[in-house]
């Protein structure tokens, strides 16, 4: 097997490692180092064996019928890769002609360069596997190459950012990384998008270990395996011993890996096939180490750009979705779960492994199982009842994905009109006895269907009834006496104390005047109203209000006096 790096790629390798053994030696850490000065990516593609007139690698054909890939696609993918390969276009031609896919006259590629990329012939190469397999795997979605001025983290993340930002891009593929570095956690905001866009990088080809973006918990990491096509034309796979994969040092454990047992972010998440044995056939014109034709590829450069164009047919190629399948019984209709292989520290094993993550792909569809279910909510809810009472909510049950049951509803205190429904309304009546204490009392609506249970609260504020009774010394009196009234104030039948009474005498004729006292511990208030000597003579009319907190306000009835 031929290693894809060119001196250039070795050069950068070589600078990367001196400086970090310099750091260990005058014992400075990485981050005190620019990254931007010491990191540059390297591509991860390997060749399996001289050029060829004719492909010797597996055809699109093959790959699609081993992960269940249909045709069609929507959306953009992106392709984000460094320096130029001026023959992108002829080569992606001459591959799909091969195979019958679309040609880039119909106006799906398109190709941007940041800046002023210089041609390099190893970059070239994985540029145009990029294109190739992303076009080839959803050929009805169009392909923007993002060609970035050098390898730097800032020139590639200046072109991620361009594709982000374009519209229909639906997915990013970055078949490139280094190594992990300090820090790195700054950047990872690079691969968000408010546009749905997934991004998916390759975990690397040197066996176990960590590179980054694909250490990124916003990044899909793809590992890789061997994809054998045996002489029954059987199909197995194992993990591929290059798979990079293992514990991020810098990256912290993202939600969605929560059902894993490692302390911080692990990769890769997904895999896909990438020994070089059991490559694909890339077309590339521009010469890399001499030699320009048909070429046997693999890495996990191949897997990032497929990933890619599976978001592309389904939409819903996420980490979040990944890992909620791999909890569903479903497992299998998401995943071919790679159980055999090393990459050297780790093994594949069942479930999710640091050599081919939760495996390869059986679907383009990746969403947990739609299980039918209902919510229960209540509007109002806080209900203010005097005691000996009753007030209504309405509870709202809303059928989710389906859910055709019906729903018993019940708690404390209340009645429902209907009892059960499926979708829908119900009159909830809370009555409040006559002996309750003021408060606020939480009461639970709960909805019930089989072993489903919802439910939503309602807080009932309870108001202690009052009665006010009041009455004058006489029945009549004469200009120049004083009226005293008295008022009291109870709650069942127990006197109030400190209840606030404002008692309101009307004179014939007159505006109203409006007296307030406070009652003592008998529930009593007393309001003195002194006739003045030219008082109008008649029938004056007197009420009372009582009101305290926690309890209902309420107003006497209206009694009279005489003026003579």
């Amino acid at each position: 097997m031929e290693n894809r790096n060119r001196p250039s790629h070795v050069l950068n390798a070589i600078v990367i490692a001196l400086f970090l053994i310099s750091s260990i030696i005058i014992s400075t850490p990485v981050s005190q180092a620019d990254p931007n000065k010491v990191w540059s990516a390297q591509t991860y593609f390997h060749i399996r064996k001289q050029a060829t007139t004719s492909p010797t690698g597996y055809a699109p054909d093959i790959i699609k019928g081993f992960y269940n890939l249909p045709d069609g696609g929507s959306g953009t993918i992106a392709i984000i890769d460094a320096y130029d390969c001026p023959t992108v276009q002829n080569d992606l031609d001459v591959f799909s002609t091969l195979y019958g896919l679309p040609l880039t006259g119909t106006g799906y590629f398109t190709k941007v360069k940041i800046g002023a990329p210089s041609a390099d012939a190893g970059w070239a190469l994985e540029i145009s596997l990029d294109v190739q397999w992303a076009h080839a795997m959803a050929p009805s979605a169009k392909v923007l190459l993002v060609e970035a001025n050098s390898a730097s983290l800032n020139d590639l993340l200046a072109a991620v950012d361009y594709a982000k930002a374009q519209p229909d891009v639906v997915a990013i593929s970055m078949s490139w990384g280094a190594s992990e570095f300090l820090g790195e956690t700054t950047y990872d905001s690079h691969f968000t998008s408010t546009n749905g866009v997934s991004f998916f990088a390759s975990s690397g080809d040197s066996g176990a270990g960590v590179i980054w973006p694909s250490a990124s918990p916003n990044v899909i990491a793809v590992g890789g395996t061997t994809l054998k096509r045996n002489t029954d034309l059987s199909i197995s796979e194992t993990g591929w011993s290059g798979s990079g994969g293992g514990v991020s040092a810098y990256e912290s454990k993202p939600t969605y890996q929560s059902s894993i047992s490692y302390s911080k972010r692990a990769v890769p998440d997904v895999s896909y096939d990438a020994d070089p044995a059991t490559g694909v056939s890339v077309y590339d014109s521009t010469p890399y180490s001499g030699q320009t034709g048909w070429f046997q590829v693999g890495g996990t450069s191949a897997g990032a750009p497929q990933w890619a164009a599976i978001q592309a047919l389904g939409k819903t190629a996420t980490n979040t979705n990944f890992y909620a399948d791999a909890q569903e019984s479903g497992y299998p209709s998401y995943f071919r779960d790679v159980t055999t292989g090393s990459n050297g520290k780790y093994s594949a094993s069942t479930g999710y492994d640091l050599v081919t993550g939760l495996g390869s792909p059986v679907t383009t569809h990746f969403t947990p199982v739609v299980v039918p279910d209902f919510t229960i909510s209540a509007s109002p809810s806080t209900l203010t009842i005097t005691a000996g009472g009753s007030g209504t909510s309405t509870i709202t049950v809303t059928a989710v994905n389906g859910f055709l049951d019906s729903v018993s509803l019940s708690a404390n205190w209340a009645s429902f009109s209907p009892p059960s429904l499926t979708n829908g309304v119900s009159t909830m009546t809370i009555t409040v006895l006559a002996n309750t204490a003021s408060g606020t009392y939480p009461i639970t609506v709960v909805g019930t269907s089989g072993t489903t249970m919802h439910s939503t609260m309602v807080n009932v504020k309870v108001l202690a009834p009052l009665t006010v009774t009041l009455q004058t010394d006489k029945s009549s009196y004469i200009r120049g006496q004083t009226v005293t009234v008295r008022v009291n104030v109870r709650n069942n039948g127990v006197p109030v104390q400190s209840a606030t009474v404002k008692v309101s005498i009307t004179p014939p004729g007159s505006s109203t005047s409006t007296y307030s006292a406070s009652t003592d511990a008998s529930g009593n208030a007393v309001i003195s109203y002194k006739l003045n000597s030219r008082a109008q003579r008649g029938t004056y009319k007197v009420t009372a209000t009582a009101s305290k907190t926690g309890y209902q306000a309420v107003t006497s009835n209206q009694i009279t006096f005489t003026v003579s």
